[in-house]
């Protein structure tokens, strides 16, 4: 490992451990929601150097796009995976010494810029907020589970009775029911979105995670994926994660991933949709 890849990580691991309020801790969230695209690690990183930062590409690639980045400006310092083939000498079960080709990864120090730090063309982008119609998200989500083999019910208390006035909702290896009974459109897609977050978690990951760390887990995920479309949920649970996990920095690795599956699956519902409303 080079010297400036090892100094990133202890920047990104110093950086995991030194979150010692709720507030910070929201702010890396709001982070993930906004570069689901990145890696957890990356998401850190540029979230230490740059907070303010909303949209960032290396130099040559906002060229493409019409900009420049400004003279004097510093980048941001992220990992980018490099993956070649290597032969190695590997023992066959009969003692047999043979050559195999196998891939390995790893990691160097490439630099990206904030738009902020750049001139020219505007960014094309479609606004795929849900301020004003948060119910949207519904369909999509149901489509994601569908895609993921589970099956999603929506029901009365009267229908279920697990769905009392605590349980807003609960999933059971591939099923997933959720509480209509005072709740709205809102709160059944943030509820789902927790539920969902379980099925992908939790369902054949239970090892070393307590009850508590996974309801944390999923109402962060949740809050990360409604965020992603300016949603405001009324529950803060996920603030405790900071201070409740056992490893932080595993947990959140494995919040990132699930996270930027949701969003980008939802996304590309969004933007197939638009596209059509502009070409019809």
């Amino acid at each position: 490992m080079g010297k400036k890849t090892k100094k990133l990580i202890e920047k990104l691991e110093k950086g995991i451990k030194e979150v010692k309020s709720s507030e910070e801790f929201k702010r890396i969230l709001e982070f993930f929601s906004k570069f689901h695209n990145y890696s957890f690690s990356n998401q850190i990183l540029i979230q230490q150097q740059r907070p303010g930062a909303t949209h960032v590409a290396g130099y040559k690639k906002w060229q493409k796009l019409g900009r420049q980045v400004q003279k004097g400006e510093r980048g941001i310092k992220i990992l980018a995976p490099m993956t070649f083939k290597k032969t190695v000498e590997e023992e066959e079960e009969n003692g047999e010494i043979v050559e195999k080709e196998k891939k390995v990864t790893y990691f160097r120090p490439v630099t990206v810029f904030d738009i902020s730090q750049t001139d020219g063309d505007p960014i094309l982008s479609i606004d795929l907020s849900l301020k004003n119609n948060f119910g949207e998200i519904l369909n999509p989500l149901l489509k994601f589970a569908d895609r993921k083999n589970i099956e999603v019910d929506f029901k009365t208390v009267e229908e279920d009775p697990i769905l009392t006035d605590g349980c807003h909702g609960y999933s059971s290896g591939g099923y997933i029911a959720i509480k209509t009974t005072d709740q709205n459109e809102t709160e059944q897609a943030s509820c789902l979105v927790h539920e969902l977050a379980h099925e992908l978690l939790h369902k054949d990951n239970t090892e070393g995670l307590t009850k508590e760390i996974k309801e944390l887990e999923a109402e962060t995920v949740a809050f990360i994926v409604m965020d992603h479309y300016e949603v405001e949920l009324k529950s803060s649970k996920y603030l405790a994660l900071y201070k409740k996990s056992y490893d932080l920095k595993e947990s959140l690795d494995r919040i990132s991933k699930v996270s930027k599956e949701i969003i980008n699956f939802t996304r590309e519902f969004f933007e197939d949709k638009e596209e059509m409303k502009q070409t019809a």
